[in-house]
């Protein structure tokens, strides 16, 4: 027993494999606690709203634009090539009889139409286009990137009085937007 005990007090005390083995388990802790709060600081999470009321108030008027564009009937026809994004608003009739208000315009033409092209979980990848008429009655925009996986498409009018929402998995060439999903 002597032989030991002489055995352990001879090493230096980093060279016990006891204490390495005691620490281990505290060492490993904090290594794995400070890579959890790097990734909670660097990582947040921009689905994250921090002004609930507003965007509640914001369900009233989403709605109502979606109303308006099903009273319009209307059926976007999008095209997409390697870099344009070509639109073609349709409508079959208007439907009048939900109106309340005035009688709604034949004419649809619109000075431009904005579409978002909404990634489901990083905003980073979100695009926003701005697709201008052109003398044919089509809408055009450039595409700053190819898009790729599952996008939610909301397309504006310019005075945003009516939106049409979809979801979309690209890549897709020629997709018709339907307001009754």
């Amino acid at each position: 027993m002597n032989t030991m005990t002489n055995n352990l007090e001879g090493k230096p005390w980093f060279k016990q494999p006891w204490l390495w083995f005691v620490l281990s388990v505290p060492i490993t802790s904090v290594i794995l606690s400070s890579i959890m709060v790097t990734v909670a600081v660097v990582g947040r999470d921009s689905l994250v709203s921090d002004n609930y009321y507003k965007d509640g108030m914001a369900i009233n008027q989403t709605i109502e634009q979606d109303q308006f564009a099903d009273q319009l009937n209307l059926r976007p026809i999008i095209n997409v090539d390697n870099s344009t994004i070509t639109l073609e608003l349709k409508t079959d009739q208007l439907k009048t009889e939900h109106l309340d208000s005035e009688p709604l315009s034949k004419d649809l033409k619109q000075p431009f139409l904005t579409l978002k092209l909404l990634h489901p979980t990083v905003s980073d990848k979100d695009i926003i286009l701005k697709l201008l008429p052109t003398p044919s009655g089509l809408y055009i925009a450039e595409l700053p990137t190819a898009i790729e996986g599952r996008r939610y498409l909301d397309l504006y009018a310019y005075d945003k009085s009516w939106r049409i929402r979809e979801e979309v998995i690209f890549p897709i060439k020629q997709f018709e937007l339907n307001l009754n999903k």
